[in-house]
C-alpha cells in the first residue's frame, strides 16, 4: 500500500505523540507511586515514635509540630473532613495503645486518622507530587511537538507546488510554471522548488524560440509557395501546369504537416474529436499523399467500415505516415490495408528490423540502410497521435510481413 509523504510524516507524529504521552503519563504515574510509597512511609514512622514516646511517658506537648517532622499536618478544612469520612477507601487499620489508627485513601491521596476516646484527628502528607513541574514539562514538549511538526508541513508546501508544477510541465502547460521572481528558501525542498523553476524558465524560453523559429520559417515558405502556385495557373501547357500545381499543394500541406509536428511535439495541439468512417479517413490520407500510383500499390480490404472518434486531420496524417513507411521500405512498393471493428493493420514485405521496434519508435531515428529520405520522426509521431486517442500501436514481423495494428477496440458508437 502506498502512502504520500505527509501521510507518512503524520503516522511517524502521531506514533511519536502517543509514545510522549504514554512515556509522560508512566511517569506521572511512577511519581504518584513514590509520593504514595513515602508519605505511608510517614504514616508507619509517626505512629511508631508515639507509641515509643508512649511507653516512656513522654508524649509530645506540641502535636502540630510533632507531626511536622513527618511532613503531615492537620485536615483543618471541616468540608473535608467530611468528605473523606463520607467517600474515602480505608486502606488499612491497626487498633493501638493511642487508638484506632486508620490509612484512608481519598482522592488519590492517603490520610491518616488517629481515634480514640478524647481526640479524633485527620493529618494529611504537606509533601508535593511535583506533577505541576511534569505537566509544565509535558505542555512545553508538546508545544515543541507541535511546532516541529507544523514547521515540516510548511517546508512540504513548495513541494506540493512543485508537484502540480511538474504535472503541467509535463502536459506542455507553460502558464504559471515558470515564474520570474521566484523566491529562494532555506531548506532543501525550496531549493528545489527554485532550480526547477529555473530550469522551467529556460525550457520554456528555449521552446518560445523553436516555435518561433519553426513558424517564422513555415510563415516565409508560405509567400514563394504562392506566388509559385499563381505562376503556375499562367503555363499554357496542361500537363506541367498540373505537375507544378501538384507540387506546390504538396509543399503547402508539407508545411501543414510540419506545423502540426511541431504542435506534437511542443505539446500544444489539443484535439478536435469527431465520428468519422475510417474510409473517409483513409480517402483523407491519400488526398495528402498526392500519389498518382496509389490504388496500383495499395490494397484495401475494409471487412467493416467502423466509426471512430478522432481527430480527423490528426488521425488521417498517423495513417498517412504509416502508408508512407510501409511504401518506403517495402521491397515490392506494395501495402496491403485491413480494417475491422477492433484493428487497422498496414503490411509490407521487407526484411526483418535489424534492431527492435521500440529503437526506431524514438524521434529521429530511421533506418541508416536504408535509401529512403526522411526526419525520422515518422513512427515516432504515429505513436504519439495513437496515444493522444487512447489507441495502441503494436507491430509484428512474420512470414517476411511487417505489420502495423492500431487496436481501438470494438466500438459502440457504431450504431449511432
Amino acid at each position: 500500500m502506498r502512502y504520500s509523504l505527509t501521510t507518512k510524516i503524520t503516522i511517524i507524529f502521531a506514533i511519536g505523540f502517543i509514545v510522549i504521552c504514554t512515556l509522560f503519563f508512566m511517569f506521572f504515574k511512577l511519581q504518584n507511586e513514590r509520593l504514595l510509597e513515602k508519605i505511608s512511609e510517614n504514616h508507619y514512622n509517626s505512629i511508631s515514635w508515639l507509641l515509643s514516646l508512649y511507653q516512656k511517658s513522654n508524649m509530645p506537648e506540641d502535636w502540630e509540630r510533632y507531626f511536622k517532622n513527618f511532613d503531615l499536618a492537620y485536615v483543618k478544612n471541616a468540608n473535608l473532613q467530611k468528605a473523606i469520612f463520607d467517600h474515602g477507601t480505608l486502606v488499612s487499620r491497626s487498633d493501638t495503645l493511642i487508638g484506632i489508627v486508620d490509612t484512608i485513601s481519598y482522592k488519590n491521596n492517603l490520610y491518616l486518622r488517629i481515634k480514640n476516646q478524647s481526640v479524633t484527628i485527620i493529618l494529611e502528607s504537606t509533601l508535593h507530587s511535583g506533577n505541576d513541574s511534569i505537566l509544565a514539562s509535558f505542555i512545553i514538549v508538546m508545544a515543541l511537538f507541535i511546532s516541529l511538526y507544523v514547521s515540516i508541513f510548511r517546508s512540504l508546501v513548495p513541494l506540493k507546488k512543485l508537484r502540480s508544477d511538474i504535472r503541467k510541465f509535463a502536459a506542455g502547460n507553460m502558464d504559471g510554471v515558470c515564474v520570474v521572481n521566484f523566491s529562494k528558501g532555506n531548506d532543501e525542498i525550496s531549493e528545489v522548488a527554485y532550480e526547477f523553476n529555473n530550469a522551467a524558465c529556460k525550457i520554456k524560453d528555449l521552446i518560445m524560440s523553436r516555435q518561433l523559429f519553426l513558424r517564422t520559417i513555415m510563415h516565409e515558405l508560405k509567400t514563394p509557395i504562392g506566388k509559385g502556385r499563381i505562376v503556375s495557373e499562367m503555363i499554357e501547357d496542361d500537363t506541367q501546369k498540373e505537375r507544378l500545381i501538384a507540387i506546390f499543394e504538396r509543399l503547402n500541406i508539407l508545411i501543414n504537416e510540419f506545423a502540426k509536428i511541431e504542435q506534437l511535439l511542443s505539446k500544444s495541439y489539443s484535439l478536435d474529436y469527431a465520428k468519422y468512417h475510417f474510409s473517409l479517413i483513409l480517402d483523407q490520407a491519400k488526398d495528402m499523399m498526392l500519389l498518382d500510383d496509389f490504388n496500383s500499390n495499395v490494397k484495401v480490404n475494409l471487412n467493416s467500415d467502423p466509426l471512430l472518434k478522432v481527430d480527423f486531420q490528426l488521425f488521417s496524417l498517423a495513417i498517412k505516415n504509416l502508408i508512407d513507411n510501409a511504401l518506403k521500405y517495402s521491397d515490392d512498393k506494395k501495402v496491403l490495408i485491413t480494417c475491422d471493428n477492433k484493428t487497422i493493420s498496414i503490411k509490407n514485405h521487407g526484411k526483418p528490423l535489424d534492431r527492435s521496434i521500440e529503437h526506431y519508435k524514438q524521434a529521429f531515428i530511421r533506418d541508416n540502410s536504408s535509401k529512403a529520405s526522411g526526419m525520422g520522426l515518422g513512427l515516432y509521431i504515429i505513436e504519439h497521435i495513437c496515444s493522444m486517442h487512447k489507441f495502441s500501436l503494436d507491430y509484428n514481423y512474420a512470414d517476411g510481413y511487417h505489420e502495423f495494428l492500431i487496436k481501438f477496440g470494438k466500438l459502440d458508437n457504431e450504431k449511432a
